[in-house]
């Protein structure tokens, strides 16, 4: 990330956290309202004129303030002023910083009134439900064949009635924006967040056959050691991973298969 961004999103970051932590719940609502400002400025696009570095600051605040004030609480144009005085290696990290400003402040305010493991829930049924149905996954990935609103639109039509506002709006960025990794892969960062605001940490475990009572309580006990946190785990079954386990916690995988140590022998022979 270039030097200008990184400290943009940090002085951004330092200012927004008191803001924040006062608004509480509302946070919320807030933060629904930074993800639909967002959006608006990717689409238009605005983010632009926003971080053109040949603008003032000042002349990139008050655009904002022409923009948004007396659409949006206050507060969040506020915001979007003091990142448009920032300096930004590209256009398009403004609107990324927003997005995590965004779902933060979703569960911040959620954590806040008690309802984050709620909206945690939510959003993971929304992933599993995608992850199950085929044909609904493939309609909500990014293709040439639809458009982002049309995804979203489908996405509405079948969580909206099912979700809360907070948690239907988390949904909704995570279908229209593939640039992060796909629905899935986004509701996946949108559920670890929120575990951790919990203090916890959801590991993915593949065997080849279901673990039992007892290896699964001796693989929370090693893993809690490990991490220092309280560990949650997703189990599933794949015969393919012929024995051993498989965990990926975030971005780090521990894989003790037969599967990959017959790649790794490969490998070695191959080379």
């Amino acid at each position: 990330m270039n030097e200008g961004t990184s400290a943009t999103r940090a002085a951004t970051r330092a200012a927004w956290t008191p803001v924040l932590r006062d608004a509480g719940a509302y946070g919320q609502e807030l933060g629904q309202q930074i993800l639909a400002m967002a959006h608006e400025i990717a689409a238009h696009p605005l983010r632009g004129p926003l971080t053109d570095p040949g603008r003032s600051g000042e002349d990139k605040a008050a655009l904002a303030s022409r923009l948004f004030s007396g659409r949006l609480d206050e507060r969040v144009v506020e915001l979007l002023r003091g990142m448009a005085r920032g300096r930004w290696s590209k256009p398009v990290d403004l609107v990324s910083a927003l997005h995590d400003l965004g779902i933060e402040a979703i569960l911040a305010g959620a954590h806040a009134d008690g309802t984050v493991a709620d909206i945690e829930r939510e959003v993971f049924e929304a992933s599993q439900i995608i992850g199950q149905d085929r044909e609904l996954r493939e309609a909500l990935e990014p293709s040439w064949r639809t458009t982002a609103e049309q995804r979203v639109r489908l996405a509405d039509e079948v969580f909206g009635p099912h979700l809360s506002a907070p948690a239907m709006s988390l949904v909704r960025w995570c279908v229209r924006h593939h640039a992060e990794g796909g629905p899935r892969r986004n509701l996946r960062r949108v559920v670890e967040r929120a575990a951790a605001l919990q203090h916890r940490t959801i590991a993915d475990v593949v065997t080849a056959v279901p673990m039992t009572s007892a290896q699964e309580a001796r693989l929370l006990a090693t893993l809690t050691k490990r991490l220092g946190t309280e560990v949650e785990l997703n189990t599933s079954i794949d015969p393919a991973v012929i024995g051993g386990v498989r965990i990926a916690i975030k971005s780090h995988i521990i894989d003790h298969t037969v599967r990959s140590a017959v790649a790794d022998l490969r490998a070695q022979l191959a080379g």
